[in-house]
């Protein structure tokens, strides 16, 4: 058993087209149904708009509901859209399944290319994944590695709810010690200053600052232990 990642640039499709912008997306969910599509498509790119009309104008595309738009800390825009539309002909995910390949995981946009994470038994049925792929355009294997390895990382859920639980205080604190250079090496500026910019004491910046660093850790150790033993 192995898995292989794959990648196919499917030639006349809008998932093509958005390269030019820069686009890391993931299919977050998606379902099929009687030729018809709804799917949930999150992405990062230089232009969250110019991405959109790409996508809208395609004419296997009906609708697209804009769910959130924000900045990312990277200064790009990131957005997740729900489509909706009908399919005037297999897909590569859809030709994967149907010839009862089990993709690992959701698909990706890297670079104008859907990418597919693939549990194979050897590597002629690889190849064979090849072959069926290349019908959409051309195809590349990305990564293959002998054995199965799950990821060790923490569920959307689980992000979500620390996310929710760190108070508004102790994300304000975090906030001004990373842009001020709190956590540089060597430190940029002082608990002291923080304290003063924010109208607190030092003890009360201090009490703020160790309760959420110390909610962080508890959350990403466990997972940074499990990756470890993972490797061994």
């Amino acid at each position: 058993m192995l898995t292989a990642r794959v990648s196919v640039q499917y030639d006349g499709d809008w998932t093509a087209e958005v390269a030019k912008h820069d686009v890391f997306g993931e299919f977050i969910a998606s379902t099929f149904r009687n030729n018809r599509y709804v799917g949930m498509l999150a992405i990062e790119s230089q232009d969250c708009d110019a991405v959109r009309k790409i996508i809208s104008s395609h004419d296997t595309v009906e609708t697209i509901d804009l769910v959130e738009q924000y900045e990312t800390s990277e200064r790009r825009c990131a957005a997740t859209m729900l489509l909706r539309g009908r399919l005037n002909e297999v897909t590569p995910l859809q030709a994967l399944m149907y010839d009862g390949y089990l993709p690992l995981g959701p698909t990706q946009l890297v670079n104008g290319r859907e990418c597919f994470d693939l549990l194979l038994d050897d590597r002629n049925e690889l190849s064979k994944a090849i072959d069926l792929l290349s019908d959409f355009g051309s195809v590349r294997v990305e990564r293959i590695t002998q054995d199965f390895r799950r990821e060790i990382i923490p569920s959307r859920s689980e992000w979500q709810e620390l996310l929710s639980s760190i108070p508004p205080r102790q994300r304000k604190i975090l906030n001004t010690a990373a842009e001020r250079g709190y956590f540089e090496i060597p430190r940029q500026v002082t608990l002291e200053e923080i304290a003063q910019e924010m109208d607190i004491t030092k003890t009360t910046a201090s009490n703020h600052l160790r309760k959420v660093e110390k909610q962080l850790i508890e959350f990403v150790l466990p997972y940074i232990n499990l990756a470890v033993r993972n490797e061994r």
